[in-house]
């Protein structure tokens, strides 16, 4: 794993319910419920001063999201704070079977083999069929699907992307 002490766990997306339960999609393939629970996670970026969270409770666990409880959130009004932002976990309380397959490519440049220097990574979209980097730079904000026909290579020495943008997804008119 890199040396940064915190790993991107999951991000919050929306509330769930009224007692303070949020809809998570998780960042990190393989995790296991068992990884999350009565962890210490921290929102980013925090809503005042840095405190972790205190995870309580996890259900309708699958690949790519869960909803989450935690012992501090425990109404709508509190949990909708927390809305769009990221989970930390320290990366030694990490199993350490994921050291492989956890990626943080925020702030990674993306290079495309046709416009040079796309921006950086400044966000990853979680979906069913692949994930999506949110790349900002010269071109303004620009939306790249993580498949094999887009990504050519990550270079995480360099913290670098080659990719071959598809028609379309920049608007150059």
């Amino acid at each position: 794993m890199d040396a940064s002490p915190f790993t991107a766990v999951a991000r919050i997306l929306k509330t769930h319910g009224l007692d303070g339960e949020v809809n998570a999609a998780l960042l990190v393939r393989c995790l296991e419920p068992a990884a999350l629970q009565a962890a210490d996670v921290w929102p980013v970026p925090p809503k005042g001063a840095p405190r972790p969270l205190h995870v309580s409770g996890i259900r309708g666990w699958d690949e790519t999201s869960c909803v989450l409880a935690f012992e501090e959130v425990t109404d709508v009004a509190t949990a909708k704070c927390l809305v769009g932002t990221l989970l930390l976990m320290r990366a030694d309380d990490l199993p350490e079977t994921l050291e492989s397959t956890v990626e943080d490519v925020i702030g990674f440049e993306v290079v495309d083999t046709t416009r040079g220097s796309l921006g950086s990574i400044v966000d990853v979209i979680v979906t069913g069929a692949n994930d999506v980097w949110v790349v900002r730079g010269p071109f303004g904000e620009v939306l790249v699907p993580v498949i094999d026909d887009v990504v050519l290579s990550v270079d995480h020495a360099q913290r670098t992307a080659r990719v071959s943008l598809l028609p379309g997804l920049i608007d150059e008119d």
